[in-house]
């Protein structure tokens, strides 16, 4: 049975709202961290997430947010990597057991594939209405487990982008190892196909 998760988003822009939309539709409890007064009334209007007045990277501002019992923040701002970055550092402070992610507009590789962390199967951006960034651990009794990207066939829609390990960019030669968690751009039509080739 799938665990209805605790997120908290900081950022409630085109890419936080959006979050917060799909993941209030899937059952998920969901704040939202927004620092702008005309955005928090939108926001509030729309009944997708409990909305917080403030400027999200303030360890005071977080502890309002109930961050000890969350299950995942996502620093979604406009502000660039680092100072998303910067609030997923300052929650780890404040909740070491939280998972973070955070949004990376430009930057190498390597910084995406540190920021992105936790387990299973969790949708880490909506980038279109039919794309979406996932994140998919992959099981030892998977279909995928042990082979190559070149000996796996993915649905026409999916792509591998990184693995959270280490953050590198995947060839044809890498290996899907169980346990390993995986970024991959997903149509959302073939969403499912993906999760069961890297869960099983």
């Amino acid at each position: 049975m799938r665990k209805d998760l605790r997120v908290v988003i900081v950022g409630g822009s085109h890419v936080g709202y959006h979050t917060a939309v799909r993941l209030n539709n899937r059952g998920h409890n969901v704040t939202v961290v927004e620092k702008d007064e005309d955005r928090v009334e939108f926001l509030n209007d729309q009944y997708v997430a409990t909305v917080i007045h403030g400027q999200g990277g303030r360890p005071s501002v977080l502890r309002q947010t109930n961050l000890e019992n969350s299950d995942v923040i996502a620093a979604l701002t406009d502000y660039g990597a680092m100072t998303n970055i910067g609030i997923c550092a300052t929650a780890r402070r404040i909740a070491p057991d939280v998972r973070t992610v955070a949004r990376i507009d430009h930057g190498d590789d390597e910084g995406f594939g540190e920021m992105v962390s936790g387990g299973g199967v969790r949708t880490i951006e909506e980038v279109t209405e039919d794309l979406e960034l996932m994140e998919v651990r992959v099981e030892a009794d998977a279909p995928v487990a042990g082979r190559t990207l070149a000996e796996v066939s993915f649905p026409r829609g999916a792509l591998v982008v990184t693995d959270t390990r280490t953050g590198r960019f995947p060839t044809a030669e890498t290996t899907l190892e169980p346990g390993v968690q995986y970024v991959l751009a997903v149509r959302a039509d073939v969403a499912d196909e993906v999760v069961r080739l890297l869960r099983g």
